[in-house]
């Protein structure tokens, strides 16, 4: 009787750890929220405006076996006002009759004028939100952020769909970095480097990358376009960025295109009383372009090309520098991360790196080498 008490204990503990599902909530109870867009009010300059985008299933093709509607058919925008993101997030619950849910929230929009102002206080409150995907990108967008929910590209019924496509091919072809809410959290938190988000431009029927904006601290102070973007990534991220297209010396109108394919960059500080760094890069790819014959033997083209390339990417990262350094003042290459690990009693503990990075030596040294000319050189 005793064995069988036991099991019966037993039996009834296991059974009591057993919750379930009782907090579950159906999909259909759910107004899920993929992309939300920050903008300041119009009508008062204290507030904020929150526009978001809620999928309709329903609408969605494929859906039930219907065929779907058009791009406005399948999500709604809805925009509302609060004092902060937590006040209009509870001003939008009183619209819907669903429970709002962002779970599912895969972009996070900012207007470059908020940006500017600075984002503290918007981004404590998704901090703190368990629900919000540290995954999710946070973007710039020039002009008013509600503009990038409401474009219709065409290609998707779901527009954020378009933009999460248009980031992550970029993203895998290594010219567009992948910078993630969790990233922002991390790089705000950290006294060795400063944050930087992607921008974006949206009209009424596409959205385009241009760029990153740079931040120091919480706040947006400048931004870069592709071309300083791409040497960025090569330096602080090792991504081939885009192609390159440089002008041939001593032609009317001819250009060379080449696309980097694979990038290595190590950071080496020099010194013990006056520090200095160099970024060593060294580009691997392609020509896949030349506009005009130069009628050289291959061996002499390489060299020349290869020469040609060195000068333009390194001209490329001395004014990287000088708009990070002297304009921005902000170290979005991650170089404090190494000066504090590698050099944390000589030379971190006694500096102000907020201050000092402005006047910090870097140089930039690039190597390339091409491993294909084309067919036509075959």
């Amino acid at each position: 009787m005793g064995k069988y008490l036991r099991c019966f204990i037993l039996l009834f503990i296991c059974m009591c750890l057993l919750t379930g599902c009782w907090d579950r909530r159906e999909l259909e109870e759910r107004a899920s929220v993929l992309a939300i867009a920050i903008d300041q009010a119009e009508e008062d300059e204290n507030l904020y405006k929150m526009t978001v985008q809620i999928p309709i299933p329903i609408k969605i093709a494929g859906s039930s076996g219907q065929g779907g509607g058009s791009n406005a058919d399948a999500v709604k925008i809805m925009s509302v006002t609060g004092r902060t993101v937590t006040d209009a997030s509870n001003n939008l619950q009183m619209r819907l009759n669903q429970r709002l849910f962002l779970g599912h929230t895969r972009v996070l929009a900012l207007s470059e004028e908020v940006a500017r102002e600075g984002i503290q206080d918007i981004m404590d409150g998704f901090r703190r939100e368990p629900q919000i995907r540290r995954l999710l990108w946070p973007i710039v967008v020039k002009g008013k952020a509600s503009t990038l929910l409401e474009v219709k590209p065409g290609l998707e019924q779901i527009p954020v769909v378009f933009l999460m496509g248009l980031i992550e091919n970029g993203m895998k072809l290594g010219r567009i970095p992948d910078q993630t809410l969790g990233d922002y959290f991390n790089q705000t938190s950290n006294a060795t480097m400063e944050p930087f988000l992607n921008y974006v431009e949206a009209s009424k029927n596409e959205v385009s990358w241009k760029g990153v904006a740079v931040f120091r601290g919480h706040k947006m102070v400048g931004k870069l376009d592709r071309v300083q973007s791409w040497t960025l990534i090569n330096l602080r991220n090792e991504k081939p960025g885009g192609d390159i297209v440089i002008p041939l010396p001593n032609t009317k109108n001819g250009y060379v295109s080449f696309r980097p394919h694979f990038v290595k960059t190590k950071l080496r500080i020099h010194g013990q009383d006056a520090f200095s760094a160099t970024y060593h890069c060294e580009l691997q790819g392609d020509i896949v372009e030349l506009t005009e014959d130069l009628k050289i033997p291959a061996e002499q083209f390489i060299v020349q090309m290869q020469a040609l390339i060195k000068r333009e990417m390194e001209n490329r990262a001395k004014k990287l520098l000088l708009q990070l350094q002297k304009h921005y003042n902000s170290d979005i290459l991650k170089l404090g991360l190494t000066l504090r690990a590698k050099h944390y009693q000589e030379y971190w503990e006694t500096h102000d790196w907020k201050k000092d990075f402005r006047d910090f030596p870097v140089r930039v040294k690039y190597t390339i080498k091409l491993r294909r000319l084309g067919m036509e050189m075959q």
